[in-house]
């Protein structure tokens, strides 16, 4: 009877208790994530009747947080089993943070809910370490937050207070050294280095306050866009003041007058422009801007403006071309192919070059590509000096010895005229023309632009000579005999 009694208790029991559906394995976690990284968990559902259950899973939505819960609803047969996956992308965080997570699963059979079961991720954020990190300050707790914040930011201002007193310091030693490159170095870095040790120390000591991540982000964002714009400004004005500056000085040094009055400022300005645009990149992205779409766009805006502006950067690059292959100088004096003309190259500009007629007394301007394509010939190279031509003829009743002694003779009472041994005048009895024996006069000058005066006397004086001497410079003509 005893044991009648106790299977009945047990029925009963069993009877009226509720249903245990399943099982969820495991039910808590306790994980590290590093700030702005991925982790992946999983548990497992287990259905304990010999009947199917439908389950629902819901979780908190959390600002920053990404979760991918799969799958979030579904049905496990008698017996079976369900493996729920959990994706979490964390946001990024500059302070330690703790998480609790609760997955909560709701289970159903054909006449309704069953049970309820909680899966729990507690987390712990690991902060992420901040742009161009120096080094955090020890904090004691004990002082509070706010106490805290205080002593570390008298801490860092004392710091950035002892590097602006070292710069005069440091400014002393660099006098004494024969180049002016470190003092121009020290200039540049005193005030920026300065400053960017006072916002790290005003970051380090607002993390230590019990700021939401949001606002945390918020700051760290902040300071890497101030450090940019910083780093951005140096790296500027060591362009601008160093490598700028000392090449316009190489270029006066070399009297190189084309590299300083035409490649130097478009270097200067293209530098200027990728520096710019290299770090307003950077704060963009910064920011959260997708570069990678605004790249696409610039690349895209540059095919359409190159297009557009095909012969503006035909001539620049052609005025490039022009300088580097160092066809002339600024002050040459240059014969163009197809030119009567004589020019002296004035100006090399990025679209034309501005070319002085010295005959016209007239300034021409020259796109830079067809200037390009234009034989040049240089009258300065490879000196000044210049060897002119003198036709002259006489009749064939002339001396030649004659002729050719007055010649040279006339050639040297030239004050321009060169007279060393190897620039002495040549007279050349070049021919038997038809009614009169041809001679040529070479002779040197030192400066081409000495060339047309000097033929012109020359051919004054020749006329003049020939005549006291009795020599006939005839004129062409034809003799007729009549049967």
């Amino acid at each position: 009877m005893k044991k009648i009694a106790v299977v009945t208790i047990i029925l009963a029991i069993l009877l009226f208790m509720p249903a245990v559906a399943g099982e969820l394995i495991p039910d808590r976690e306790k994980v590290e994530i590093k700030s702005g990284e991925s982790a992946e968990f999983h548990f497992t559902l287990f259905n304990r009747k010999n009947e199917t259950v439908f389950f629902v899973i819901s979780y908190p939505a959390i600002s920053g947080w990404k979760l991918n819960v799969t799958p979030t609803s579904g049905v496990i047969l008698p017996y079976g089993e369900k493996i729920v996956h959990i994706r979490i992308h964390t946001p990024e965080v500059y302070s330690d943070t703790e998480k609790s997570i609760v997955f909560k699963v709701m289970l159903y059979n054909s006449t309704g809910f069953i049970g309820k079961y909680e899966y729990t991720l507690d987390i712990l954020l690991l902060s992420h370490g901040t742009f161009f990190f120096f080094f955090t300050l020890p904090v004691v707790e004990s002082w509070g937050y706010w106490g805290a914040f205080v002593s570390v930011v008298l801490t860092w201002m004392l710091i950035s207070g002892i590097l602006y007193l070292l710069f005069p310091l440091v400014t002393k030693l660099t006098k004494r050294t024969k180049t002016k490159v470190d003092d121009i170095i020290v200039e540049i870095l005193k005030k920026p280095l300065a400053l960017w040790v006072i916002l790290y120390g005003l970051l380090s000591a607002s993390l230590t306050l019990p700021l939401s991540p949001d606002i945390s982000l918020m700051l760290v964002k902040a300071y890497n866009m101030a450090v940019i714009l910083i780093v951005t400004w140096i790296i500027y004005r060591v362009f601008r003041d160093l490598i700028i500056r000392y090449s316009f000085h190489l270029s006066r040094k070399k009297k190189k007058r084309d590299l300083e009055n035409v490649l130097l400022p478009v270097i200067e300005k293209i530098g200027i422009v990728t520096i710019v645009t290299i770090g307003g990149i950077m704060l963009l992205e910064e920011a959260g801007v997708n570069i990678a779409v605004l790249v696409a766009s610039l690349g895209v805006a540059g095919i359409i403006i190159g297009l557009a502006a095909q012969d503006t950067l035909g001539n620049f690059f052609a005025g490039i071309h022009i300088l580097l292959d160092k066809a002339f100088e600024i002050g040459d004096l240059i014969l163009l192919e197809g030119e009567d003309s004589v020019f002296r190259v004035h100006d090399v500009g990025l679209r034309s070059t501005k070319l002085y007629d010295i005959f016209s007394h007239t300034m021409i301007y020259i796109p830079n590509s067809m200037l390009a394509n234009h034989k040049i010939v240089n009258l300065n190279r490879p000196d000044t000096k210049i060897k002119i031509r003198v036709d002259v003829s006489v009749s064939y009743d002339s001396d030649v010895e004659k002729v050719r002694r007055l010649l040279k003779e006339i050639a040297l009472q030239m004050p321009e005229v060169l007279k060393d041994e190897k620039h002495e005048p040549v007279v050349v009895f070049r021919e038997f023309g038809d009614s009169s024996l041809n001679f040529t006069l070479y002779a040197w000058v030192e400066k081409v632009p000495e060339q047309w005066e000097v033929a012109s006397r020359i051919r004054g004086e020749i006329m003049r000579r020939f005549r006291e001497e009795g020599i006939e410079i005839p004129y062409p003509q034809l003799d007729v005999h009549m049967k």
